[in-house]
């Protein structure tokens, strides 16, 4: 539907005896005779119209000679026009709130037990406790009763701590209505603190006491080194007890060491140098149960080498319980709801450190509706009118998801939505500590709410998102205070131009000198490599507004980008260029993220290029290879053996230190001068700019000079000017030390005003200066 009209008939319900219409294209006439109209209910009942009241030129008032009942679907027809459409619920939708706490909650007292959940259009709610999540019959059940405001809530004289439970949502059955007379299935708290994965039950449990703060306060924006890493991936491959192997605690284990002795895990992140730890989703998401998984793929040749028959490995991106971390992330052996205290202990374990921790959200779709999928997890079942953004779809006769990722969540017209949206954040800081979040494609959720989201948090929380991928509704599409982009975004974006500039595009790579960005040999990016080190991109009002990378974890990986043959890393990696792109990022204004073992030559090779469709009992998986590899354990893995390596094909030592050196550079006080958050003076960030678009200089804020040759042969680049003063190479394309300082051709620029330099081919010269 993108890039169509919203339908030019809208019709709302605004109460028993209001439809409120509207005629969005003003070329057609609208009646005003009531006969004209035909109202009816879902099941074809006609209902009679007592008048139509005009209002302005597109729209007027139906009013029903009966009360509707205003939980039913209803359609609207102008036979005149050859118009049908649903009436929708947007006109009572969007007035319903509720302050209420929402899920189960044990008072401070201990003494009584709440639950509530929000469905606007539900006749009935029954709550259904159990003493286990696999038993058969609950120990008791309980009717909720709904108040003025949607919300359906009971509360019991107990404290219910660790009970299980779910409920059934009841309903008319209609189309687009899955209330348990039309699907007889029980369903999970959305806002369960703890369930038992997504198909199972939520369970009643305690506030979590959240980490202490960071001595020091939360990163700034313009100081932010993120480093955004996913649990499984990171932890898979440690030497640690198989009962936290691929779980949270793993993540924190100190004092592990490779073959070679080489700090690994929890002290190598440390060393690293990051101020920013950025997870991948640790919020409950979809995994298809492992004996539904092994029955299908445990002998599947390709599935066993990439490390996914046994279970159904995943990214995280298909949220199911916003509220509750992800159950296959708790140690092995404990009880669930522990991974809640282990996730606490791990942001815990980082702020120790000076570490910030910042979790991946995606609210845009959730887990329901997932590669074809139509599960009743919870908002499919409590009203999917109400909670996504759907279509009436006339040849089936049904209200249909819309959206590439299977649905979208409505945030707009849904108060309670939105308060959803707020109310995930608000929890992850209070209950667990957290100092920020990345928002997956923001893009698709409206701009009111994003600024709501951004009012309610803390000044120093730090939030980044992605801008791309808009609304597949048209509604929304067309409505410019919901819909947005770089230029009005409401959060710090990724500033994808930047990546494009450097190292390329995230399409499949086929030409090694078009394809890999200016520091892989494309020289007529260079103009847009001056715009992403200064952070000066059209859309870009301060430096701060983008929030600069190069690989993240669903583009290609760096290292099969810059590999030497058949993009594929693990072959051995083109690494002048590769550093010489690491070098550009460093160096540029404003925040920075990082792919997770970017530093370490992290490729994805081990996944071959292709497209798969694997069929099981609960539908099909979808496999992309090493461009996406989101459902690929083995291609993901940390190869913590590398570290400390140099080989035939990969100086793994050599590149870690290099990062190593530039991060801790940046984050210094000799790199202050790249961590600026307002707008630059005139003249802050000066350009040398050779006739050769191969060469291009810079100078930031007369303290950084950088110098780079992104040619395959070594260039001599002239009329250099720095202030006078003392100025040291901390960089020569091969080692970097701000510290020590490195060998290289010059060491010193002191006390001249143009120089005449050598720069060693698919290098970047770094000097860092000091005025006389």
């Amino acid at each position: 539907m993108q890039g169509t009209a919203p339908p030019r008939l809208r019709a709302e319900l605004r109460g028993p005896r209001a439809v409120w219409i509207t005629l969005t294209d003003a070329a057609l006439h609208r009646p005003l005779n009531p006969a004209a109209y035909t109202l009816t209910t879902a099941t074809g009942r006609p209902i009679p119209i007592a008048t139509f009241l005009p209002s302005e030129r597109t729209d007027g008032l139906l009013v029903p000679a009966e009360d509707l009942d205003i939980r039913r679907i209803h359609f609207l027809d102008i036979a005149s026009l050859g118009l049908r459409v649903p009436v929708s619920f947007d006109g009572l939708f969007r007035t319903l709130y509720s302050p209420k706490p929402l899920g189960a909650n044990v008072n401070q007292e201990r003494t009584h037990t709440a639950f509530r959940v929000f469905a606007p259009r539900a006749t009935a709610l029954t709550l259904y406790l159990y003493a286990s999540p696999e038993a058969d019959t609950p120990t008791a059940t309980h009717g909720l009763v709904q108040d003025a405001d949607g919300v359906w809530e009971c509360t019991l004289p107990a404290d219910l701590h660790g009970t299980y439970y779910d409920f059934t949502v009841h309903g008319p059955d209609e189309p687009g209505n899955a209330f348990y007379e039309r699907r007889p299935q029980h369903i999970s708290d959305p806002y369960a603190r703890v369930n038992v994965e997504a198909f199972g039950r939520s369970r009643v449990w305690y506030a979590t006491t959240p980490a202490t703060p960071l001595a020091n306060g939360r990163p700034a924006m313009e100081d932010v080194v993120a480093y955004e890493v996913h649990v499984q991936d990171f932890t898979d491959l440690l030497p640690v007890d198989a009962a936290v192997r691929s779980t949270l605690p793993a993540m924190t284990v100190p004092g592990l060491t490779n073959a070679a002795g080489e700090p690994i895990g929890f002290d190598y992140l440390l060393d690293l140098g990051v101020n920013v730890v950025h997870l991948m989703p640790v919020q409950e998401f979809l995994h298809y149960p492992d004996a539904t998984w092994r029955e299908a793929f445990g002998a599947d040749a390709y599935m066993q080498e990439m490390g996914v028959a046994e279970e159904n490995y995943q990214w995280g991106y298909r949220t199911t319980h916003a509220f509750a971390i992800e159950t296959k992330y708790r140690a092995r052996g404990t009880e669930h709801g522990a991974q809640r205290d282990q996730f606490r202990d791990l942001v815990q374990a980082f702020h120790d450190h000076g570490i910030a921790v910042i979790v991946d959200f995606v609210f845009n779709h959730t887990g329901e509706n997932m590669e074809g999928q139509d599960f009743l997890f919870n908002f499919n079942a409590l009203d999917r009118l109400y909670y996504y953004r759907t279509e009436w779809n006339e040849t089936k006769q049904e209200f249909a998801h819309i959206g590439p990722f299977g649905n979208e969540v409505k945030s707009e017209n849904r108060p309670m939505v939105q308060r959803w949206i707020i109310d995930q954040c608000l929890h992850f800081l209070d209950e667990f500590g957290v100092d920020g979040f990345r928002i997956d494609l923001a893009g698709v959720t409206d701009k009111q709410t994003l600024q709501a989201l951004m009012r309610r948090l803390p000044d120093d929380v730090i939030v980044y998102g992605e801008p791309w991928i808009q609304s597949a509704d048209p509604a929304f599409r067309t409505n410019r205070d919901w819909t947005w982009y770089k230029a009005d975004a409401p959060l710090t974006f990724f500033q994808d131009d930047t990546r494009n500039a450097i190292q390329g595009p995230p399409s499949t790579p086929r030409n090694k000198h078009h394809d890999r960005g200016w520091a892989g040999g494309k020289f007529d990016e260079r103009y847009n490599v001056t715009r992403a080190i200064a952070n000066s991109f059209p859309d870009e009002r301060l430096p701060n507004r983008g929030i600069n990378y190069l690989d993240i974890h669903d583009d290609w990986a760096l290292a099969d980008r810059f590999a030497r043959r058949d993009w594929n890393g693990l072959l051995g990696v083109d690494e002048a260029p590769y550093r010489l792109a690491a070098t550009l990022l460093m160096t540029s204004l404003g925040p920075v993220v990082l792919h997770g073992g970017v530093e370490l030559m992290r490729s994805k090779g081990a996944a071959p290029l292709i497209e798969l469709v694997k069929e099981h009992a609960m539908g099909a998986t979808y496999i992309h290879g090493k461009r996406d590899t989101y459902n690929l354990r083995k291609p993901n893995q940390f190869l913590w053996e590398t570290v400390g390596q140099k080989t035939d094909t990969h100086d793994f030592a050599g590149m870690h230190a290099y990062w190593r050196g530039l991060i801790r550079f940046r984050l210094s006080e000799a790199g202050q001068a790249l961590r600026i958050g307002e707008e630059p003076p005139a003249g802050y960030v000066r350009f040398f700019q050779p006739e050769d678009h191969a060469l291009l200089g810079y100078v930031i804020g007369d303290s950084v000079l950088v110098l780079a040759n992104a040619s395959d042969r070594e260039r001599i680049m002239e009329g250099i000017e720095v202030p006078s003063g003392n100025w040291r190479l901390i960089g020569n394309g091969h080692a970097f030390d701000h510290e020590a300082g490195v060998d290289g051709i010059e060491v010193t620029l002191a006390g001249r005003t143009s120089h005449r330099l050598r720069v060693p081919a698919q290098s970047a010269l770094v000097y860092s200066g000091t005025r006389e």
